[in-house]
């Protein structure tokens, strides 16, 4: 009964004096019952039996009158405790016992400039006037924040807090030192937190504030954010969408930061492509982008022409870092309304030399010189060094250190090598193979094909197969390459590489198993055939790896009969061969050069090999503040951690999380190793892309979403009248009024009724009415 009250009445201390007062007219109707004691005398028996004919209708008249002053004085009572008919109309801060839990969006759009503020200033200046209006009626709100980048934490001090003036001073204060993150946020999460606050809450009226940017990629084909607000509407609880941004603004970001960086090596250049985007509603013109590496501007600019609205551009530049280790880069826009997203990051890990080892079967290691010279001719200008080794030298040395590797005329590889290579492909480095006479096709086959679960993308025919030099059903060159970026070099209508090139000998996929196949199962591609549409050149992943597998030769290997392989290594096309293994060791290198980049805001996760590290790190931001961690295994805490050195293969990995990642930049990672070296590793964190994208949710968008019969408000940016503004007991107060003046009429006309009225002749006659000294309404007990 109180918590109805309390929902109905914005003065409820008044309702039961007001109960009370109900009693008042029936207590004067039964005194004036017993007023008058009964005399009985002759003149009056005449008047009681003509009283009983009429007792029914009088005492149904005295009832109606007594029950329209009871009506009166309800009425008088809901003026007086200003009731209001629906507890969900009433005003935020004017009526029943609330709790007001209010979203604020700290995502990165929110940095968006609004004039002489931001978006996030406009949020905070929104939910300061929330407390402020709800601190003019202490003890009957209470107050809970919900940061949108931490749903599920509870701000200490601002939770179900009652609105007073100390819990306004104290938002006050907080709020200032509250900033927007710059990562992109789900809204959904908010909403789901906020429920589950609000479930179980006794409050008589739970009000939800969601104050935001709405932004257009939020709400557009959402299903689960219109699935909560739903649920929200049917647990009763009033939602509340708060704009704090009208339009879109116009916004330039750059998008990406992308470099050639699987030949990064000191003094060699390295091409880098920045991608920028106008996201606003018109072209802009004389775009400029500074280039920085390791905090230093470079003596260049990217100029953008011009950027229609909507659309992406790039710009490809180059970079040569002189000195070998890890290097910084990043490119700026010039500030525009949201500035987080005018800049880039990458974080580089440059060499002196990209090591590439050869693995050559054939006698003397004549084909892998080939390779070798095309990679490393001039390490200076290529950035490569190459190892030519017999298959030998997979088995008895470590593999890790090399970008890719080549593997030329081997005719069989021992066991022990070959899970060599597929520990190092399964980490990322890549593969080449090239045939020749040594080959052994069955060991392929059986070994590196595996039921295309190996190293060899297809079954190889028993022997190799010769290229007929005259047949008129297949005209052309003998190399058909596909697009890729392989054979830039052979493209063009007219070039003359290709025509040069020869292909006299090469290993056939194995007939049956070719004609046989699924071609949408298959799990390579073809990058080049020959121009009897025979496959020459394949590729396939394996773990993390690419393998480019080339069915001929690497250089002009003579076979026994006397046939050259191929002469695309030392004929008229020898450039083009030195371009495609250049290209080509880019393609299969690890990608480990473009250090780990991630969203502004996604923990910086560690995992250590703890035989090799210590368990102290430090992480510096991008700001230069260090923050000091420790490692710890899994199942432990950091201080648990044993120092106890068992089996370097037994131990369990170190494993450590940094959170503090909102700040767009590069953070260093400084490790220990247990030989005291200090190692770095440098991680690049930048603004979202879908933060840059400014376009406002229309309310038609927002309701579509959220479902027909759904009560939502949606309020709109600048206006605050839903704060402040008279109760929705003003609505219903004209009516009582009315229907009080209406029920005042009555009672009078029935009182007059009622009572007695001497007619003129008895007036004349000096007669007195046997109702002398009687108030009018009020009637005579015979």
């Amino acid at each position: 009964m109180a918590t109805w009250i309390a929902q109905h009445f914005l003065n409820p201390a008044f309702f039961w004096p007001g109960v009370a007062l109900v009693a008042a007219p029936i207590i004067i109707h039964l005194i004036n019952r017993l007023r008058y004691r009964r005399v009985r005398f002759a003149a009056m028996e005449f008047l009681l039996a003509s009283e009983q004919r009429n007792r029914r209708r009088i005492l149904f008249e005295q009832l109606l009158l007594l029950l329209l002053r009871i009506l009166m004085v309800l009425l008088i009572l809901l003026l007086v405790g200003r009731f209001v008919l629906d507890a969900q109309q009433l005003t935020l801060f004017r009526g029943a016992k609330s709790h007001h839990v209010v979203i604020l969006d700290d995502s990165g759009s929110m940095q968006d400039r609004l004039g002489d503020e931001t978006a996030f200033q406009a949020a905070r200046s929104v939910v300061e006037k929330i407390v402020a209006e709800g601190a003019q009626r202490p003890g009957t709100q209470k107050f809970t924040l919900i940061l949108l980048s931490r749903p599920g934490e509870t701000i200490a001090g601002l939770s179900e807090r009652d609105i007073d003036d100390a819990l306004l001073d104290e938002v006050s204060t907080r709020l200032s030192d509250l900033q927007a993150t710059h990562q992109a946020l789900d809204l959904v999460d908010g909403l789901e937190a906020a429920r589950d606050r609000l479930m179980d809450d006794r409050s008589a009226v739970k009000h939800l504030h969601v104050v935001s940017d709405f932004r257009q990629d939020d709400w557009f084909d959402n299903a689960r954010l219109g699935e909560t607000v739903r649920e929200l509407d049917a647990a009763d609880i009033s939602v509340n969408l708060v704009r704090v941004i009208g339009d879109v603004h116009e916004n330039l970001a750059v998008t990406d930061l992308t470099g050639a960086v699987e030949a990064a090596a000191a003094g060699v250049p390295v091409s880098f492509t920045a991608k920028v985007s106008n996201f606003g509603t018109r072209e802009v013109e004389d775009v400029r982008l500074g280039v920085f590496v390791d905090s230093q501007q470079l003596p260049m600019n990217l100029v953008f022409q011009s950027i229609e609205a909507g659309k992406e551009v790039s710009r490809t530049f180059e970079v040569v870092f002189e000195t070998p280790g890890n290097h910084r880069l990043h490119v700026t826009l010039e500030n525009d309304a949201l500035e987080s997203d005018n800049v880039r990051y990458v974080a580089v890990e440059v060499p002196v030399n990209n090591p590439v080892l050869v693995v050559d079967g054939t006698p003397g290691g004549t084909q892998g010189l080939y390779i070798a010279d095309a990679l490393a001719a001039d390490t200076s200008v290529t950035g490569y060094s190459a190892l030519v080794q017999g298959p030998d030298y997979l088995r008895r040395n470590p593999l890790e250190k090399f970008q890719a590797i080549y593997l030329v005329n081997v005719p069989e590889l021992p066991p022990d090598a070959v899970d060599a290579l597929e520990k190092f492909a399964a980490a990322g480095g890549g593969l080449a193979w090239f045939m020749g006479d040594t080959v052994r096709p069955a060991f392929y086959n059986d070994k590196l094909y595996r039921n295309g679960e190996g190293l060899f993308p297809v079954p190889l025919a028993g022997s190799p197969t010769e290229l007929p030099r005259e047949d008129s059903t297949s005209p052309g060159p003998d190399l058909i390459p596909a697009d890729h970026p392989l054979f830039r070099i052979l493209g063009g209508q007219e070039n003359p590489f290709i025509d040069a090139v020869f292909v006299n000998l090469f290993y056939p996929v194995a007939t049956d198993w070719w004609a046989n196949r699924q071609p949408e199962e298959d799990q390579f591609r073809v990058l080049a055939t020959l121009r009897n549409r025979q496959p020459l050149i394949l590729e396939h992943e394996y773990g993390e790896s690419r393998i480019v597998t080339c069915l001929t030769a690497a250089g002009p290997l003579v076979s026994p009969q006397g046939t050259v392989w191929n002469n695309w290594a030392n004929g008229p096309g020898a450039p083009s061969f030195a371009v495609m293994q250049l290209e080509l060791a880019r393609h299969i290198a690890r990608s480990e050069h473009l250090l780990p980049r991630q969203p502004a805001g996604v923990p910086l996760d560690l995992t250590l090999n703890r035989a090799y590290y210590r368990e102290n790190l430090e992480i510096v931001s991008p700001d230069n503040q260090a923050t000091q961690l420790k490692a710890a295994t899994p199942e432990t805490t950091a201080e648990e951690s044993d120092e106890a050195s068992p089996a370097a293969e037994e131990l369990p990995p170190l494993v450590a999380s940094f959170r503090e990642t909102d700040a767009p930049g590069i953070y260093t990672v400084r490790l220990t190793t247990r030989e005291q070296q200090v190692e770095e590793r440098l991680f690049a964190y930048n603004v979202p892309v879908e933060e840059s994208r400014l376009d406002v949710a229309s309310d038609e968008t927002i309701r579509r979403q959220i479902g027909e019969n759904v009560s939502v408000t949606i309020q709109e940016p600048g206006t605050f009248d839903w704060i402040r503004t008279e109760s929705a007991g003003n609505e219903i107060r004209w009516w009582l009024l009315a229907a009080l003046v209406l029920l005042a009429v009555c009672e009078q006309l029935l009182a007059y009724r009622l009572s007695y009225h001497p007619d003129g002749e008895a007036r004349k006659g000096g007669l007195r009415s046997p109702a002398r000294g009687l108030r009018p309404g009020w009637t005579a007990n015979s």
